[in-house]
C-alpha cells in the first residue's frame, strides 16, 4: 500500500502542490517491497555488490574506506556484462554542471573520432598520457577546434548539437557562465529543429534535465531572480505531472512520475535562490528576519523530510539499496543547506549544530546499511558521501569557532572596509569540540586527496591499547577478505571499473584550504602562533591550487582569465571555492594582526580577501553597494557549504 504525502509551500502569494511522496512502505517477507514504488523513483541506477562480508562481531569498526569500492555493484542475480563509461565521471561538487554526462555512448564514440573533440573531451576529463594530468592545449584553441568540428558535422545534427554541451561545460569550467548559457540556448534550439525525429519521452525528460542545469548556472552566476523564475516554472511542471499521475493512476509508467529527489532539487532550488536574495538585498525586518523568511524555511524543510521519510521507507527492501543510497546523499546535503539557513538567516547556531550532526547520523548510517545488506557504494558515491561529511565538520567547527561573519568598519566615505580584529577567547570546552571537528575534516581530505590511510600503510595509531589493536586486527583481515573475494571473481563477472577524472581530487584539494584554516585558527586560540601561521601558508597553498584558476598578481582586471597556461589559481568556477579562498586569507590577517611587526602582512591578506570578494567572486553574491554611501557588505562564507544538487548527479555511472 502506498501512502501519499502531499507537501505545500506557501510562494508568490498561494499555496502550491509542490510534490507528491510516495515512500516505500515496509518490506514483504520475502523481501520485495508491498506497494510499487512509482512516484518515488529516483533518477538513479547502482545494484549491490558482488563482494560481500558479513558485519563484524568485533566492537571496534574498520575504517569508512573499506565500505567503498572501484566499481559498480550488482545483484547476485542479474548480469554483469555492461561495459564500463567511456569517459570518467567527473567531479560531483557544488558547482558542477556535467552536460556532458548527457551523451549517450554512441554518441561520444561517434565524436571521440574527431581530434578537434577529443582534445576538448581532454581538458574535460583529464585525459592524456602525460605525468601531468592537465593537458596542455589552451581551452581558447579548443573552442577554436570545436567550432570547425561543428562545421564538419553540420549534415548530422545529432552530433552537432552535441558539441554545444561540451561547449557548455567548457565554459562553466573557466567560470565564463553567460557563454555556458548561450552555448545551451543553442543547443536547445538545435533541439527544437529536430523535434520531429524525437520520440517524445526522451525529449521531456531531457528538457527537463536542461532546466535543471539552466537553473544552476542562474545560481553560480549570481543571477538568482532568473534561476528562482526557472525553479518556481520547474515546480509548475511537476504539479502538472503530479496530478495527472493522481487522476490516471497511472503508476506503472516512470516517465510520468516525479521523483522525490526531482522534488526535493526543485523545492532546494526555491528555498536557497530565495536565501541568496534575501542575504544579497539585505532585506530584513525589524527581527532580522526577511519578509521571506517562512517560504524560505518551508521549502528547506519540506526538501529535507520528503528525503529522510522516503529513505527511512527505501532501507527496508535491499532492492531498493541504489534508491536508499541516493536519497541519503540527497537528505545529508538537504541537512547541511537547511543548517546554513538557521545559521545565516535565523542566527540559531544551536538548531544548525543539530542539523548537521543529523546529516553526519545519516552518513553514519548509510554506512551501515551497506554493511547490513552486504552491498558496496561505487567508489564515486563514496567520495561524494566523504566530501560531504567533511563540509559538515567544518560547518560546525567555523560555527564553534566564531568565523560564521567577519567585522567590517566603515571608513569616511561611507564604504566598509575588512578588519581583522582579535576574536574573543573562546572556552576551553567549545575549543576542542572545534578542534575535533575540524581535525576530523582535515582527515577526510587527506584521504580523499592521497587515499586511504590503511591502505597507504599509514598507521595513525599512537597507543597499542586493546581497542587499537582489534581495530587493525579487524582492518587486516577484512584487507585481506576484499582481496581475496576479488580474486575468486571471474572476468566475465567482474562489475566494469568506473574511472575518475583527477579533477576530483583538484577540488578537494581546493577545498581543503578551509579545514586546514579552521585548524590553523584553533592553534592560533591555543597560543601556538608559529604553528598556525604554518596551516595557514598551506591553507592559501591549497585555495590557490585549483588548475583551471586565477591568479591574484599580475593579472588583467579587466579580463577573466582561464589561465590558458593551466597555471593554477583561485577557482573561478566556483563560488564555493572562492568564498573559501576569501576567508583563509581573512582568517590569517588576524593571526597577523594581534602579531607584533606584523601589521603589512595582515593588511596585503586584507587587500587580496577584498580582491576575490570583489573581482573572482560573482557580483551576485555581495551585497550590492549603494548608490551613494558605496556600502558593501560582506556575504557569510557559511555560504560556501551550499549545495543545489540536480537529478542529474545521481545518474552518473
Amino acid at each position: 500500500m502506498i501512502r501519499i504525502i502531499q507537501s505545500r509551500v506557501r510562494l508568490g502569494g498561494r499555496h502550491r502542490l509542490i510534490a507528491v511522496a510516495s515512500p516505500l512502505s515496509s518490506a514483504c517477507n520475502d523481501g520485495r517491497a508491498s506497494g510499487h514504488h512509482h512516484l518515488l523513483t529516483a533518477t538513479s541506477s547502482f545494484t549491490s555488490g558482488n563482494v560481500k562480508l558479513a558485519p563484524p562481531s568485533l566492537s571496534s569498526q574498520p575504517s569508512r574506506s573499506f565500505w567503498s569500492s572501484s566499481s559498480s555493484s550488482q545483484e547476485d542475480d542479474e548480469p554483469t556484462n555492461a561495459a564500463p563509461p567511456l569517459l570518467p565521471v567527473s567531479p560531483i561538487t557544488p558547482s558542477n554542471i556535467a552536460a556532458t554526462s548527457l551523451l549517450s555512448d554512441s554518441t561520444i564514440t561517434s565524436l571521440q573520432s574527431l581530434p578537434e573533440i577529443k582534445s576538448a573531451l581532454d581538458i574535460l576529463y583529464s585525459n592524456n598520457n602525460n605525468n601531468s594530468h592537465h593537458p596542455t592545449t589552451s581551452i581558447t584553441q579548443v573552442h577554436s577546434n570545436l567550432q570547425r568540428a561543428r562545421d564538419i558535422l553540420q549534415s548530422i545534427p545529432e552530433l552537432h548539437s552535441s558539441t554545444y554541451l561540451i561547449s557548455m561545460d567548457l565554459h562553466a569550467l573557466s567560470g565564463q557562465y553567460d557563454l555556458a548559457l548561450e552555448s545551451l540556448a543553442r543547443y536547445n534550439h538545435c533541439l527544437q529543429q529536430q523535434e520531429q525525429q524525437k520520440q517524445t519521452k526522451g525529449k521531456n525528460k531531457l528538457q527537463l534535465q536542461l532546466q535543471f542545469l539552466k537553473a544552476k548556472l542562474y545560481l553560480l552566476s549570481g543571477q538568482f531572480t532568473l534561476a528562482l523564475s526557472e525553479y518556481e516554472h520547474l515546480l509548475d511542471i511537476m504539479e502538472q505531472r503530479v496530478q495527472r499521475q493522481m487522476k490516471n493512476q497511472q503508476r506503472s509508467d516512470v516517465s510520468r512520475g516525479v521523483s522525490v529527489i526531482e522534488g526535493a532539487a526543485t523545492l532546494t532550488g526555491v528555498g536557497l535562490t530565495k536565501l541568496l536574495l534575501a542575504l544579497h538585498l539585505e532585506e530584513t525586518n525589524g527581527d532580522g528576519t526577511t519578509t521571506s523568511t517562512n517560504e524560505i524555511m518551508e521549502a528547506m524543510e519540506t526538501s529535507t523530510e520528503m528525503l529522510l521519510e522516503s529513505r527511512r521507507d527505501a532501507i527496508h527492501s535491499p532492492k531498493h539499496a541504489s534508491l536508499a543510497l541516493d536519497l541519503g546523499i540527497a537528505a545529508s546535503i538537504s541537512l547541511t543547506n537547511l543548517g546554513i539557513v538557521h545559521c545565516t538567516l535565523l542566527n540559531n547556531k544551536v538548531k544548525s549544530i543539530e542539523l548537521w550532526k543529523e546529516g553526519l547520523d545519516t552518513l553514519d548510517n548509510m554506512l551501515s546499511d551497506a554493511m547490513n545488506m552486504a552491498t558496496i557504494i561505487p567508489r564515486h558515491k563514496f567520495i561524494w558521501m566523504e566530501s560531504i561529511r567533511a563540509r559538515l565538520h567544518c560547518d560546525i567547527a567555523c560555527l564553534l569557532l566564531g568565523l560564521e561573519e567577519h567585522q567590517q568598519q566603515q571608513q569616511g566615505d561611507g564604504s566598509l572596509l575588512l578588519v581583522a580584529t582579535k576574536k574573543k577567547q573562546l572556552e576551553e570546552d567549545t575549543l576542542k569540540h572545534a578542534s575535533e571537528a575540524a581535525k576530523k575534516a582535515l582527515d577526510i581530505y587527506d584521504e580523499l586527496i592521497n587515499g586511504a590511510r590503511i591502505l597507504r600503510g599509514d598507521n595513525t595509531t599512537q597507543d597499542g591499547d586493546d581497542d587499537d589493536e582489534n581495530k587493525k586486527e579487524w582492518e587486516r583481515i577484512l584487507k585481506e577478505e576484499v582481496k581475496k573475494k576479488q580474486g575468486e571473481d571471474n572476468d566475465e563477472n567482474k562489475p566494469p571499473e568506473v574511472a575518475l577524472s583527477p579533477l576530483w581530487i583538484d577540488y578537494h584539494r581546493c577545498e581543503s584550504a578551509r579545514a586546514l584554516g579552521l585548524v590553523a585558527h584553533c592553534y592560533a586560540q591555543a597560543g601556538a602562533a608559529v604553528t598556525s601561521e604554518g596551516l595557514f601558508q598551506s591553507a592559501l597553498d591549497a585555495s590557490s591550487s585549483y588548475p583551471f584558476g586565477q591568479r591574484l598578481r599580475g593579472r588583467n582586471n579587466n579580463v577573466v582569465v582561464a589561465a590558458d597556461d593551466y597555471g593554477k589559481g583561485i577557482a573561478l568556477s566556483s563560488p564555493n571555492l572562492g568564498f573559501i579562498a576569501r576567508d583563509v586569507r581573512l582568517w590569517y590577517a588576524m593571526l597577523c594582526n594581534n602579531w607584533e611587526k606584523r601589521k603589512g602582512d595582515a593588511d596585503r591578506l586584507l587587500a587580496d580577501a577584498h580582491m576575490i570578494d570583489e573581482d573572482m567572486i560573482f557580483q551576485g553574491y555581495s551585497s550590492p553597494a549603494e548608490e551613494k554611501k558605496m556600502k558593501k557588505k560582506l556575504i557569510s562564507g557559511m555560504v560556501s557549504s551550499l549545495w543545489l544538487f540536480n537529478p542529474i548527479d545521481f545518474e552518473r555511472n
